[in-house]
């Protein structure tokens, strides 16, 4: 077991084609920080959406 990695716990962007009812389906994620906000650099918007969003990470 490798206890240095973490894992998204929940994911809220409804318009990522990588939330399966709230679960990351990504292989890995990227996150990078913007003032106090994580940002899902892995976003990738659904077929059927074209605008990109800025998601919080819940991280555990």
């Amino acid at each position: 077991m490798d206890d240095d990695k973490s894992m998204v716990s929940r994911c809220d962007a409804t318009t990522c084609r990588f939330n399966d009812d709230m679960a990351c389906t990504a292989g890995q994620v990227e996150i990078s920080m913007s003032g106090q906000t994580a940002q899902c650099m892995t976003f990738s918007p659904a077929d059927d959406m074209s605008d990109t969003q800025s998601v919080r990470a819940d991280q555990h």
